[in-house]
């Protein structure tokens, strides 16, 4: 819906937004009516009091007139005294005004505490739609492809997620409860405008159009701000996060200084941003008040007139289902009249406010409604084949693939069988790291199949494939937890948890028994990033984490850069080893890791232009023999 094309800053695109936002509201849309509801509920009994208030205590409290039989009956008042009398007595003024004082404590307690509760309930409402959108939202982005990640910005999509997903609960009581209430008390008001002359329904009217007329001349203008601002404060946090992320090679080059003048530069510009799109609203907030508040004037020149005149009110025998009480023109009627305009202008007012924030919050939404509408690249088929419990081999048929309109890999064959040691070798950028990456189906080849037991991996689920292919990369991920729980994080939930004794084991197999020389030893707490660790000990984490999940395809991103000739040698003795029924493949930079590997393939710009053993490749005058010779670590068998 937001994929192919961007959000037009149109009344079509803001609509767009809006029907996107109803599969979250009708999640909840009991809770909703349940809502509204109790809204427009507490709207007509405001109005019903408000307007007794004015008859009670103008006509009868202070010019003596009678009560009716309603009023009387709501004071608990007896009707000798108060009601079919020529005027109110003294002492009977007195007792309707204590009675109305507490009458009014009372109503006043009643209402703040039903206004709040329907507050706090909307907002439980919106809180669990929100949650709904951002789980949803997280899922969806970490199931897109490396490309997608690789192509946009980590901070935008942090930015969408935790802001832009924000403006749904936002939106729905923008568009939903704010236009019912208001509309409904819109709606009301005139009616009993027009009750009181058709005059002043019409000046109603007249203001209403002109706010328009305004609001559909100056409404573009406002979301090409908003969504200027919006992609000034995402820029601003992928550029904070970059930094922290990178903060190493910032002090390492003395670039610190070059980065807070960027940060200076961008936060600067999204705080301008941000002060036009205030500027508008406050404008626009200006104009509304300066209308509305005419539209009040002449009202109020009319109303006096009328009460000077004594003349009739048009709808009084309808006003006294209101609560008031009258035939001609009063005081009572004149504040009553006035008190339902301005109750006009103060919804009004909402519902302008409400639609320049709906042009704000329809670009955030578009944004978060793009990512969700991005489908993966890589997704599962309509019957997945079920994963074989053993593997035999693996094998790659004339595999081609590419970014953009690059190829990466060209017509790429080859096959492994379970206990073999497969090792990957070439330059920086030849295509090693990729390869392993269609094994893991993060891509899908353009060309050609790659087949598990004669299965091509498009069969599987990519959850259920990448359960039983386990990757220890070059860069090692730890969390700020305890070894053993960094150790069991990629267990999957189904399946029994790995005990203390199955870390131990797979600790030994990658070298890595100084966890339990630690004081605290599997339960020992890592700083962020494994901080506490060197970057050797890390990467034999990583691996033995790699392990413990009983993987039958084991991936060796450059796994052991980091170790010392000795270590590297005995973990991989170690992998080879624990390896007798499972395919490993160890991409690496260091020949000396791959002289005992069963096969090595050598990669060069995206082509596998060797392969064979050790021995073999080293007696034939080609491109792994070149490689040997520059690397005066290898040693033989």
């Amino acid at each position: 819906m937001f994929v192919d094309d961007e959000l037009e800053l149109d009344r079509r695109g803001l609509i767009r937004v809006y029907l996107a936002t109803w599969p979250y509201i009708l999640a909840e849309l009991r809770h909703f009516a349940a809502l509204l509801i109790g809204r427009v509920a507490l709207m007509g009994w405001g109005t019903v009091i408000g307007f007794l208030g004015f008859d009670v205590m103008v006509d009868s409290v202070w010019r003596g007139e009678p009560l009716s039989a309603a009023q009387a009956g709501l004071l608990l008042l007896a009707p000798e005294g108060f009601v079919g009398v020529d005027s109110l007595e003294d002492g009977a003024r007195t007792t309707v005004l204590y009675r109305f004082q507490v009458w009014t404590i009372l109503t006043t307690i009643f209402g703040v505490l039903a206004f709040q509760g329907l507050e706090l309930y909307k907002t439980w409402i919106l809180q669990r739609v929100n949650q709904h959108l951002r789980v949803q939202l997280v899922q969806n982005t970490q199931a897109l492809s490396l490309t997608f990640h690789r192509d946009h910005q980590a901070g935008d999509a942090v930015y969408r997620v935790f802001q832009d997903s924000a403006m749904v609960t936002r939106v729905i009581d923008v568009i939903v409860v704010l236009p019912v209430t208001a509309g409904s008390t819109l709606i009301l008001q005139v009616a009993i405008a027009s009750l009181f002359s058709p005059v002043f329904a019409m000046l109603l009217a007249i203001g209403a159009l002109t706010l328009i007329a305004m609001l559909a001349w100056y409404t573009p203008r406002l979301r090409a701000v908003s969504a200027v601002t919006r992609a000034a404060s995402a820029a601003l946090v992928g550029r904070v996060q970059e930094s922290f992320q990178s903060i190493l090679a910032l002090k390492a080059y003395s670039a610190l200084d070059r980065t807070a003048a960027l940060f200076a530069t961008e936060s600067r510009r999204a705080i301008d941003a941000a002060y036009r799109l205030r500027s508008s609203f406050a404008g626009i907030k200006v104009v509304t008040a300066f209308v509305l508040a005419i539209v009040l004037f002449v009202s109020d020149y009319i109303a006096a007139e009328l009460v000077h005149a004594e003349g009739a009110v048009l709808g009084a025998s309808l006003l006294v289902y209101l609560g008031l009480s009258i035939t001609v023109w009063t005081l009572a009627a004149y504040d009553a009249r006035r008190s339902s305009i301005s109750t006009f202008s103060t919804s009004f007012e909402d519902l302008i406010r409400g639609w320049c924030q709906a042009q704000d919050m329809a670009m955030g939404l578009g944004r978060v409604f793009h990512l969700l509408d991005v489908q993966p690249s890589v997704e599962a088929p309509p019957n997945p084949t079920p994963f074989p419990a053993a593997i035999d081999d693996v094998e790659f048929q004339n595999v081609r693939f590419g970014y953009a309109d690059e190829d990466v890999l060209r017509d790429v064959s080859f096959s492994a069988r379970a206990g073999q040691l497969i090792a990957l070798v070439g330059a920086s950028g030849s295509g090693k790291s990729t390869l392993l990456s269609l094994l893991l189906r993060l891509f899908d080849p353009a060309e050609g199949r790659i087949q598990l037991n004669g299965i091509d991996l498009r069969e599987f689920d990519p959850i259920e494939l990448r359960r039983r292919v386990a990757v220890a990369l070059q860069e090692n991920t730890l969390f700020p937890l305890s070894i053993a729980e960094n150790l069991r994080y990629g267990i999957d939930p189904t399946t029994p948890t790995p005990t203390d004794v199955d870390l131990i084991k797979a600790l030994e197999v990658a070298d890595a028994e100084f966890v339990l020389e630690l004081a605290e030893g599997l339960e020992t707490a890592l700083d962020v990033g494994g901080a506490r660790l060197s970057t050797g000990q890390k990467q034999r984490i990583s691996i033995a984490r790699a392990l413990l999940r009983d993987p039958a395809v084991l991936i060796l991103d450059e796994p052991t850069a980091s170790l010392d000739p000795i270590t590297e040698r005995h973990v991989l003795e170690n992998l080879k080893t624990w390896a007798r029924d499972r395919v490993v493949f160890l991409v690496t930079h260091r020949l000396d890791a791959v002289v005992d590997a069963d096969q090595i393939l050598v990669i060069d710009e995206g082509t596998i232009v060797e392969a064979g053993t050790h021995e073999t490749l080293t007696q034939a005058n080609g491109r792994y023999r070149a490689l040997v010779e520059a690397d005066n670590t290898v040693v033989g068998p």
